[in-house]
């Protein structure tokens, strides 16, 4: 039997009991802030990549009530609401969650879903050829996800945008033909309307270029921007200025997308 402590419905639960908690911190009325909407949004769409493994076991009408419950936060996460909207459907969640574990708890003792997401590097070597970058990008990997665990948020989120765009920049340079990456709607162009040379595109290019040409998928690029906004924390007057902060709870949903991301790209 598959160890049902470590299903998608447990992965979901837990992110949900994390959010719930993370959401009745602040002490305003209503849910402005676009960075906490935004891991509002990231928890969201993460069942439905959750739901994917689970419909192996389920039919869409075993989990629909779940569905609508993740679709409310959804559709909240894009409009200034009250934070005690939020609260209550986080609850219905972890309810419902908590419920149909108990209800399924065979099915899913039962049923053998894809292991959980690892910590461990990926393999490189699919677009970097040169030994000692992949060595450099291993470390890398290992670093953020010490940072993570040891709760340094910062350190981990900053290096996390560094990664993803060597990772990128790798995958376009091992590219035979480079023409749909530079003729692609999203590239960036300077002011002359001709396409910046790879060296002077920011993440966000790379990133936006990856989701044209499907090397990531829209619910991933959806919520990739989390990374990209983090990543510029490495600048104390600019968390300053914008008044930016992330916790360790911020940084292990970004890093799941950081991986996903990373894991597309690779392919």
């Amino acid at each position: 039997m598959a160890d049902h402590t470590n299903t998608p419905i447990d992965a979901a639960l837990a992110e949900a009991t994390t959010l719930r908690a993370r959401t009745k911190k602040p002490k305003t009325p209503q849910v402005k802030s676009v960075d906490e909407r935004d891991i509002i949004k990231a928890t969201a769409l993460a069942w439905f990549s959750h739901r994917k493994l689970l419909t192996a076991v389920f039919t869409p009408a075993d989990l629909v009530e779940i569905d609508k419950l993740y679709q409310r936060l959804l559709d909240a996460s894009g409009r200034v609401v009250l934070r005690s909207i939020y609260l209550d459907v986080l609850k219905q969640i972890t309810d419902t969650l908590t419920e149909f574990r108990t209800t399924n708890v065979i099915r899913l003792s039962e049923a053998s879903f894809a292991p959980p997401t690892t910590d461990a590097p990926p393999d490189f070597s699919t677009v970097i050829t040169n030994d000692l970058m992949k060595q450099i990008l291993e470390d890398r990997w290992n670093e953020i996800a010490a940072c993570v665990t040891a709760k340094a948020p910062l350190s981990a989120t900053v290096m996390m945008g560094g990664l993803l765009e060597s990772v990128l920049y790798a995958k376009i340079e091992k590219l035979p033909d480079k023409k749909p990456v530079f003729s692609a709607a999203a590239a960036p162009k300077d002011g002359t309307g001709k396409t910046k040379p790879l060296p002077d595109w920011m993440l966000n290019n790379y990133l936006d270029v990856a989701k044209e040409l499907k090397w990531i998928t829209e619910i991933v690029h959806s919520i990739s921007h989390e990374v990209r906004d983090y990543r510029n924390l490495v600048h104390p007057h600019k968390q300053y200025s914008e008044k930016m902060f992330v916790d360790p709870d911020d940084a292990k949903i970004l890093w799941e997308i950081v991986k996903s991301i990373a894991r597309q790209s690779l392919k």
